[in-house]
């Protein structure tokens, strides 16, 4: 498996390979898709078993969908700007001809009805020409903030977050340059920022939910992981249907050379409080190298701030009971924690439910208010690097007690609750220590001011994050 060439002239295998690179590596014949696969696999079979990160590799069907590609670009150049690259779906995706876990090991020791069809997104990268390695470990039913069973790669010891916590540990890795994950209350965005790599939240409804196992329709909605932010633009690109000509690049993010005419909001420090001393510094000079760039910074305090958490968790708890009610019905052997959270969700009071919506209704119409004269809000996307592997409860800045499931959705609940879109990029360089991540949330349907920030953050720190390197053993 020969390595390739990259344009700065130094050797990169496959698996260091961005999506962008690799994508324009095959286009003009410097890449074949089956040597990349096959490097990628390579590299799963390394590392996934001290990584944790799929549930299952489709080894098989992904060399003979590169196969395949690699005879068809060559007779006709390639179908979409993702062929024959390859991506990871989280196991909450339909993909047709494999059963869908959810996460759950009682419905995997069922062994499962394989999916008659791929969920729209999952036939939206195909139709990009992307090659599926197979589906990423995750919390059962998308209920949590650790994924059990997958470890940080870029610290071992420690969470890769959750509930997408196998896509990001997999992106991370190099065990794939691009993931499918879903974000419900930052399920995309936490694992991101404790893995080091980009998460992408789109605007809720942007993306199609069929196909997907809801935890909560209402604030469900899928997302990207990445290494770099060229990557989730181009991913995001391909996902809404504006990146399927090979031959245009409508997710081509320039890398602004300043942040000049830009006005960004960055919470007060009463909310900084709550975060650890290391994020607080690094998500602070991340605001003023932003500062530095031309961006005007102005302080703020987050609309109804302390009502954010507490709708979502009514919300979500009440529809997660609602979808799975048949498993707790028929005594399908979950998770205890799983179990414990759906028949909580199953004793919410309906007008309880209803005050939560009504909540949701009156928190959105605030952020369109706090909007007013601002193009995107900065803030940490969680509160506390990456914990220990069954760490729970945590020692705040004041002297309180926090615990992992609120400290690591505290910041990415608004734009769950308000359905705005959000982007995680890593925080400082990874010489800084655990990984951290900066968020920053925007306008509805923002996503392309977003990832304009991001990169010009990224190349402010140097960025993007290189593979990790797992240890040996680790």
């Amino acid at each position: 498996m020969a390595e390739i060439e990259t344009v700065t002239g130094t050797a990169a295998a496959g698996h260091e390979m961005s999506a962008v690179e690799a994508a324009a590596r095959i286009a003009d014949g410097g890449l074949s898709p089956v040597d990349l696969a096959q490097q990628v696999l390579a590299r799963i079979r390394e590392d996934d078993p001290r990584v944790g990160a799929y549930t299952v590799v489709l080894e098989e069907s992904v060399l003979e969908e590169a196969e395949r590609a690699s005879a068809r670009i060559a007779r006709e150049g390639p179908r979409g700007p993702l062929d024959g690259v390859p991506v990871s779906v989280k196991d909450l995706f339909d993909v047709a001809g494999t059963p869908t876990w959810a996460g759950s090991a009682a419905l995997c020791e069922a062994g499962g009805t394989p999916a008659a069809a791929d969920a729209p997104v999952v036939a939206r990268l195909r139709s990009a020409g992307a090659l599926l390695l197979g589906k990423t470990r995750m919390d059962e039913f998308a209920f949590g903030t650790v994924t059990p069973g997958t470890r940080n790669p870029r610290c071992p010891d420690r969470s890769a977050g959750g509930s997408s916590g196998g896509a990001a540990a997999a992106v991370a890795a190099g065990m794939g340059p691009l993931a499918l994950g879903t974000d419900t209350g930052g399920s995309v965005r936490i694992p991101a920022a404790m893995c080091g790599v980009v998460g992408l939240k789109p605007t809720y409804g942007v993306l199609p939910g069929e196909g997907v196992v809801p935890l909560s329709w209402s604030l469900d909605t899928p997302g990207v992981l990445s290494r770099s932010v060229a990557d989730a633009a181009l991913a995001f690109a391909v996902l809404t249907g504006t990146g399927t000509d090979a031959h245009v690049e409508p997710w081509s993010v320039p890398e602004p050379a300043s942040a000049e005419g830009l006005t960004l909001a960055v919470p007060d420090d009463a909310l900084f409080s709550r975060c650890s001393p290391d994020v607080a510094e690094r998500v602070a000079a991340a605001v003023d190298l932003l500062a530095a760039a031309g961006a005007r910074i102005v302080r703020v305090s987050l609309p109804m701030a302390d009502l954010v958490s507490p709708a979502v968790a009514l919300i979500m708890a009440a529809e997660a009971s609602a979808h799975h009610r048949r498993a707790l019905r028929d005594g399908t052997a979950l998770h205890p924690t799983t179990r414990d959270r759906l028949e909580e969700g199953a004793l919410v009071p309906a007008r309880d439910y209803i005050d939560a919506l009504r909540t949701r209704q009156l928190l959105h119409a605030k952020w369109q208010e706090a909007f007013e004269g601002i193009d995107a809000f900065v803030l940490p996307t969680v509160a506390v690097p990456p914990v220990a592997h069954g760490e729970f409860f945590l020692p705040q800045p004041d002297g309180g007690m926090d615990v992992v499931p609120v400290a690591s959705t505290r910041f990415a609940h608004p734009a769950s609750l308000t359905g705005l879109p959000a982007l995680s990029v890593p925080c400082g360089s990874p010489e800084d220590g655990l990984p951290v991540g900066l968020q920053f949330m925007g306008r509805p349907h923002g996503e392309q001011t977003l990832l304009r920030l991001g990169r010009l953050y990224e190349s402010l720190s140097g960025g993007p994050w290189p593979v990790a390197e797992v240890p040996a053993g680790g």
